[in-house]
């Protein structure tokens, strides 16, 4: 199977079915029970190469930037690095739960459309996230109020994965 992007991940349901044979992930691997894991991991793992990235990218613009003392937003800055860090890591690891759904022959069509669409709001959250981080590496401000985009993506981002995973796991 070809590694497809998360910035190509399909908006709907009907457009993954339209062209199907090319998605990964991709309702195919949604409504496969055995390629239903495989999915769900490579999502997961896209995900979590963006936050890393993201976090590197932040740590190398401050290693970078010339400052004397420590400006206002460096310590926002190990914040947010610390964040995208957790939700790399709540991402790798998780599993509760997600065996319920993704396994078996008991799951409905409505149930893969909650899960398909969640994982696109992961997506596009992740995706704004990148996009904010990568404005701000590109002129990284240390005077506190800089990182007010990455840190309301960041949320977005967090929101899209809480859901997610209060969808697998209801409990």
């Amino acid at each position: 199977m070809t590694d497809t992007k998360i910035e190509q991940f399909p908006r709907s349901l009907p457009e993954a079915l339209s062209s199907v044979a090319r998605l990964v992930p991709g309702y195919r691997g949604y409504a496969g029970k055995d390629d239903r894991h495989e999915e769900d991991r490579r999502l997961r793992a896209q995900v979590v190469r963006c936050l890393r990235e993201s976090s590197q990218d932040l740590h190398r613009a401050v290693r970078g930037a010339r400052f004397e003392g420590t400006p206002p937003g460096l310590v926002r800055v190990g914040d947010v690095a610390r964040r995208l860090d957790r939700l790399a890591v709540d991402v790798a690891h998780a599993t509760t739960g997600e065996a319920t759904l993704l396994t078996g022959g008991g799951v409905d069509g409505a149930r893969l459309e909650l899960l398909y669409r969640a994982d696109i709001a992961v997506a596009e959250g992740v995706q704004g996230l990148v996009a904010e981080v990568g404005a701000w590496v590109a002129n990284p401000v240390l005077d506190g109020s800089a990182l007010s985009g990455v840190e309301t993506a960041l949320d977005l981002a967090e929101t899209a994965w809480r859901a997610r995973h209060a969808l697998l796991d209801p409990e």
